[in-house]
């Protein structure tokens, strides 16, 4: 018979892995690897597991609570058992070869086409950590188990990290620790299935057009989403009845309603709704403040300067006759432990602007910064344009694009302007495992982490990676502009 050890007890290891066992076996609210953990106040809500403790419910609780995650609870999960997710997808079902033969022969032999491809997993995590007076008086607010409450909201705040690199995430601008996100996978998968608005607004005849071409042969795309960011979204509303009957005007209980809520583009194969996702609009602003931003356990990078602008003729420049002017760039780094403070291409020394300037098309423009190597990747803004360097608006900077660090005293960054500021994105998805899935290594995880002072310090943790199996069947409109 297992005995409950006692304070200053020696503990022999066989117990110690009988008491593990019986933790992990356990189907309570309170604790135990395979039950659910809760988030509620009291007693019973704190969370205090002493094994890494999956808390599934709690990312299920918060996912249908936090309305602006779209893509995570639509997109299919797979459990994998392995850091590299290895998976084939059928290119073709065989040559297509005349089906004919003639009488008594054994037809010409046919096979189909096989690609092998994998995914890494990657981590995510959060971490938190509650004082032990906080567990003690509780917080303020409905839950009163400070450690509870903590839980709750670090797991929306990593669930709002990952709904964002879900969709934007890339590879290639970091230190590979990140995964690529759907777009990413899109448009290096099926290059030809971009379309680029450069700053047009989108028309229902335009998706229904991309609809039309990704179920045609040979792509045989059947999509059932229009992930739209909500301003996009609006903007169709807001066609639906300019360009409507009198009829798409609905009244209700007295209340008058001008539009329709749930739209719907008729493809060849069937209705697709368009289908709201907050986190597709990337074009933001700086982060306030004039200072940098650091996390508990390490240095933001450091100070930094514009050293040079420059502008000339590029082949893969996208900046036309209606571009030339000036523009005004800002740039704020990041590594692990937070941000930088903004930099404003202005000269450090005496104050004056160094702003891009376009003065012909097909021109680009390289800012120059000073090197180092205390971050990882720094992330572009660039305002609107302005006809003399005096006259740019440092208020109007917009996120542009994100570029990695290199090794070097001057880091340049090249703007050929194939982002427009203020812009956004749309994505044509068939959200089922065979096109798109979540391959997750284990359960979101909250594990508690070594106690060296009067805090009780613990992990968020989520392992895996998206991917896109099929990126032909999937579509990317960029650079989606607003009809005002």
């Amino acid at each position: 018979m297992f005995q409950i050890p006692q304070m200053n007890d020696m503990i022999p290891v066989g117990d110690l892995q009988a008491l593990n066992s019986a933790l992990r076996k356990a189907a309570t609210g309170d604790v135990g690897y395979q039950g659910v953990a809760s988030t509620s106040g009291g007693e019973t809500g704190g969370l205090s597991a002493l094994v890494p403790q999956s808390i599934e419910g709690t990312l299920a609780s918060a996912t249908y609570t936090m309305q602006e995650l779209a893509l995570w609870p639509a997109m299919p999960k797979r459990a994998v058992g392995q850091t590299v997710h290895e998976f084939s997808v059928i290119k073709d079902h065989g040559l297509d070869m005349d089906p004919f033969i003639s009488e008594g022969a054994g037809g010409s032999n046919n096979k189909s086409s096989y690609e092998r491809k994998f995914v890494k997993i990657k981590y995510l995590a959060e971490r938190r950590e509650v004082t032990d007076v906080a567990t003690m008086v509780g917080l303020i607010g409905n839950n009163s188990n400070a450690l509870a409450e903590e839980t709750e909201r670090g797991t929306l705040r990593l669930l709002q990290k990952l709904e964002h690199q879900l969709w934007h995430g890339d590879e290639t601008n970091t230190d590979k620790t990140h995964f690529d996100g759907v777009i990413k996978q899109i448009t290096d998968g099926a290059p030809k299935n971009v379309t680029d608005l450069r700053g047009k607004p989108i028309t229902p005849n335009l998706l229904q057009e991309i609809l039309g071409d990704l179920y045609s042969a040979p792509k045989f795309g059947r999509p059932d989403k229009i992930w739209i960011e909500p301003q996009v979204h609006a903007d169709l509303i807001k066609q639906s009845v300019v360009y409507g009957r009198h009829d798409q005007l609905q009244t209700t209980d007295g209340s008058l309603t001008f539009g329709h809520r749930a739209l719907n583009i008729m493809a060849p194969y069937g209705s697709v709704p368009l289908a709201p996702a907050p986190f597709l609009f990337e074009a933001h602003t700086p982060p306030n403040g004039g200072e940098a931003h650091s996390g508990t356990d390490g240095s933001a990078p450091a100070a930094f300067t514009v050293t040079a602008s420059t502008n000339a003729a590029n082949a893969s420049s996208q900046f036309t006759a209606a571009d030339v002017g000036f523009y005004g760039y800002k740039f704020v780094r990041y590594n692990a432990n937070g941000f930088s403070k903004a930099v404003e291409t202005k000269n450090s020394a005496t104050g004056t602007e160094d702003h891009g300037e376009v003065s012909a098309a097909g021109e680009s423009v390289t800012i120059q910064t000073s090197g180092a190597d205390d971050w990882l990747y720094m992330k572009v803004y660039r305002s609107a344009k302005a006809a003399t360097e005096a006259a740019v608006d440092m208020d109007t900077c917009k996120f542009i694009g994100t570029i990695k660090r290199a090794d070097g005293n001057a880091i340049n960054f090249v703007d050929h302007n194939d982002n427009v500021p203020g812009t956004s994105k749309i994505v044509l998805m068939q959200m089922v495992p065979e096109i798109v899935e979540f391959a997750r290594l284990l359960d979101f995880l909250r594990r508690p982490l070594a106690e060296v002072a009067t805090t009780k310090p613990f992990l968020l943790m989520l392992m895996g990676s998206p991917l896109v199996k099929v990126a032909t069947k999937c579509a990317v409109i960029k650079n989606v502009g607003l009809s005002s």
